[in-house]
């Protein structure tokens, strides 16, 4: 059975624009958040905000390195 609350969930996550341009910097390269912010052309608090919402919505995953933060 679909789980249409997750789909939708989901889909509202993909929403916004910022997000779908993080995504796009994602696809290739794990990448610190300033990278993806440059990127992106977004600011690094910014790009931290909606990469927590796509983190929280299981679509990136994080690694820590040392002192920074790798999507």
């Amino acid at each position: 059975m679909t789980d249409y609350r997750l789909l939708n969930k989901t889909f509202k996550v993909l929403a916004d624009v910022n997000r779908l341009k993080i995504i796009e910097a994602l696809t290739m390269d794990c990448r610190s958040v300033n990278e993806i912010a440059m990127k992106a052309g977004i600011s690094q608090p910014l790009a931290s905000h909606h990469l927590k919402t796509l983190r929280e919505a299981g679509i990136a995953r994080c690694e820590k390195r040392g002192t920074f933060n790798y999507y």
